[in-house]
């Protein structure tokens, strides 16, 4: 008996289709979540339908693929021999101490290595439902269905692209339906002649038709979309301007488009533990594209033993600090790769799960977490014995439940930062002055006029940072924001078209605009302070951070000092502290701001800022629905009614046949039953009083089929008047007669 399958050339290519199909299921989670590798998942589909493929025994499949996830989690999550014990141990401690939280479904407090055992577990044992059901039993169709519907779902209502791999689905999804048909004909058809060829030359024709179809509907021209974002008209916005998609609020890692409504959320994501109010910084980007802002050239350190890692003057230098303490525990459903700090990091420590390793962004001082080491295949750097290596941060993210971290918080002198100047050092302006060509020239224009009077870069960013708050002219809004059209850049769209925004266009903003006038700045993302619910014992502030408290925020560099934090969202307060220490001869001058007195009320594009500013404390309308679309709506239900009432007797023996079907090891009386009701249904009803005999006698039915019908009747009688058992011979030719019946009837 041989365990290896003897797969034909079909079932390998019907085999490599599904693969396909299931890799468009695995390509959203990058853009839609926080994973970072997609390999480890592939590795498992592709193992599953190669192995389904081999081997022909099902119940011999388990323990191979078994074996096969734990060689993959050896290699993703340990840097241990392979064949030595201690992994093996560790992995089913961790398992076995973890299955209480996953009853419980307490995901967050297990282990990253039982969180990836148990997924990979679960991916594996779909995927061989999934197998089974395409390649052995042939039923793909609910498969290409499903997983267009999927794409589309998500093109439709989350930030994914799917154009593309709508399209890969339908070729991979009809060559599978077009291979799993032909391969079903060859197995119980006898092809006389040139197999392969024949085999060949059916495949033609459904190629042919799929690769026209797609070509056609890919070149064709296309009418721009006369419906509105679906996601955006259902959650109820007036249609008459490009507001963009609704999405909730909470920090994210993909800022290259920025804008575009959200809902507020007050879904809790971590309580800090902290002796002074601060930013919680997360990261910082320094590429704006004008669209949104992305990360330039990096550079990383890798940190195998974090809690024995500290660093030192990493933002700023030369200002007075005060050293903080603070612990983030993380209580909600959400937690993150990222580490967040207040002010400058100096340490971190006392973090959960302990086997974290951390690969550090320098130039934007971004700290990463990994899920432990691994073995490394290449690197730059040599130990004291010149060999190289073996272990670094593993590639797969880790979230952290708690950690602690010690920071230093500025107070920033106001005279050190004014007397300055401007000798940036050239690595800084080449970074951090960078602006697209496509940045219109007004931006700098208006900046320019901004500043007119300040003399020093300190005096610059106040003015701008004032302006943007407290002109009156730009209004904070999260429901009712407008979109850039198409090529548009984002700080102009905002400063002279929309004049309404939240944290992401007034930040960026301020930074656009000090890089035109020649001051290098970053855009820089984390939490707000959040609120204080209370103390501990010490004294320390107990600070609830929320989705809704997801902010962004300015760093301008000053020379000899390094980064600076300031806000210029007109709802936040920034908490940097600041040391008014400026003494000159002169009376001190307020931070200069541009004279609005003689300025007309400005254009605020459409009108709508307006509207919102009077109508802030009324409830918001919603959305009504065009009356042709009502009536359409109402049309499309009175026919299906109609419909299902004229076919309700074809319903009804769909039913009953369904019935029978369902019913095949139920006892000879019900099953006798069934089909009269569809006797009934299909010719006429019996009349009240009548026998079964006399109806029998009475329907207009094929010699036949009333030949087997009365024999089924004196079955059925001597069964029910005569307290008899049917043998079991009378029996089967009973459910012959039975199902030959059934299948002749024709409503």
């Amino acid at each position: 008996m041989s365990i290896w399958k003897r797969s034909n050339l079909l079932e390998w290519v019907s085999a490599i289709l599904l693969f396909l199909m299931l890799r468009e299921w695995l390509l959203p989670l990058q853009q839609l979540t926080d994973t970072g590798y997609l390999w480890p998942f592939l590795v498992i589909a592709a193992g599953v339908v190669v192995i389904d493929a081999l081997v022909p025994y099902r119940w011999l499949t388990l323990p191979v693929k078994l074996v096969g996830m734990l060689l993959l989690l050896h290699y993703t999550l340990y840097d241990t021999p392979l064949f030595a014990m201690e992994w093996i141990k560790d992995l089913a401690g961790q398992i076995l101490r973890d299955i209480p939280l996953a009853v419980h479904q307490d995901w967050a407090s297990m282990s990253p290595v039982s969180r990836n055992a148990l997924f990979d577990l679960l991916l594996m044992i779909l995927l061989s439902m999934i197998t089974y059901l395409v390649l052995e039993q042939r039923q793909g169709l609910w498969f290409v269905v499903l997983t267009e519907l999927y794409l589309a779902v998500l093109d439709t209502f989350l930030p994914y692209e799917g154009d593309g791999g709508i399209i890969r689905t339908l070729i991979y999804g009809f060559l599978l339906l077009a291979v799993s048909h032909l391969t079903t004909m060859t197995r119980h058809a006898t092809i006389s002649g040139n197999r392969s060829w024949i085999m060949m030359r059916s495949l033609i024709a459904p190629i042919l038709i799929i690769g026209v179809s797609v070509g056609v509907a890919y070149t064709a021209p296309k009418l721009d979309a006369s419906w509105p974002d679906p996601f955006s008209y259902f959650n109820g916005k007036d249609q008459g301007s490009a507001v963009g998609a609704m999405k909730k609020v909470g920090y994210d890692n993909n800022d290259e488009r920025l804008g575009g409504p959200f809902l507020q959320d007050d879904t809790l994501v971590f309580i800090g533990t902290t002796p002074e109010e601060s930013y919680w910084r997360g990261d910082a980007k320094d590429l704006y594209t004008g669209a949104g802002w992305e990360k330039g050239i990096r550079e990383y350190d890798s940190i195998l033993d974090p809690d024995e890692y500290e660093w030192k003057d990493s933002l700023f230098t030369g200002f007075e600090t005060k050293k903080v303490k603070a612990t983030l525990d993380f209580k909600g459903p959400q937690q993150f790769a990222t580490v967040f700090y207040p002010g400058q990091l100096t340490k971190v420590s006392n973090y959960r799960p302990p086997n974290a390793t951390v690969v550090y962004d320098k130039m934007n001082q971004q700290l990463e977490v990994r899920a432990g080491k691994i073995k490394l295949l290449q690197t730059n750097h040599t130990d004291n014995t010149g060999n190289q290596p073996q272990t670094g941060p593993n590639t797969l993210l880790l979230k952290l439940n708690q950690y602690q971290v010690e920071s230093e918080l500025p107070i920033v002198s106001e005279k050190a930062v004014t007397e300055a100047g401007t000798s940036y050092p050239k690595e800084i302006t080449d970074r951090y002055l960078q602006l697209p060509a496509t940045v219109p020239d007004r931006v700098k224009e208006l900046a320019l006029t901004i500043t007119k009077d300040a003399k020093t870069p300190y005096e610059k960013v106040r003015a701008i940072e004032n302006y943007l708050r407290s002109s009156g002219k730009y209004k904070y809004e999260t429901k009712d924001v407008p979109v850039p059209k198409e090529g548009q850049d984002f700080v102009d769209h905002f400063l002279f078209d929309s004049y309404r925004g939240y944290c992401d266009h007034f930040s960026t903003a301020m930074a656009v605009m000090l890089r035109s006038i020649d001051i290098p700045t970053r855009w820089v993302k984390g939490f707000a302070p959040g609120e204080q619910v209370g103390t501990d014992d010490q004294g320390n502030r107990l600070m609830e951070v929320r989705n809704k408290d997801a902010h962004s925020w300015v760093e301008v560099y000053f020379p000899h000092h390094g980064w600076v934090p300031f806000e210029a969202t007109s709802t936040f307060m920034s908490p940097v502290r600041f040391k008014y220490d400026l003494v000159t001869s002169q009376p001190q001058l307020p931070v200069p701001l541009p004279d609005l007195s003689n300025t007309p009320t400005p254009d605020r594009g459409d009108g709508r800022l307006d509207e919102l500013e009077e109508g802030d404390t009324s409830a918001s309308g919603g959305f009504s629905i065009p009356w042709q679309v009502n009536a359409g709506i109402i049309v499309l239900l009175g026919v299906a009614v109609y419909m299902t009432w004229k076919r309700r007797q074809d319903l009804n023996v769909w039913w009953l046949r369904r019935q029978m079907k369902n019913e095949r090891t139920t006892q000879y009386n019900v099953r006798f039953n069934l089909m009269l009701r569809i006797m009934e249904n299909v010719y006429t009803r019996r009349q009240e009083g009548e026998t079964l005999r006399e109806y029998v006698g009475r329907i207009t039915i094929p010699g036949d089929k009333r030949q087997d019908l009365r024999y089924l009747t004196e079955l059925y009688e001597r069964m029910i008047y005569g307290y008899k058992e049917m043998e079991q011979k009378a029996r089967s030719t009973a459910e012959q007669l039975i199902e030959r019946l059934i299948r002749q009837l024709k409503p």
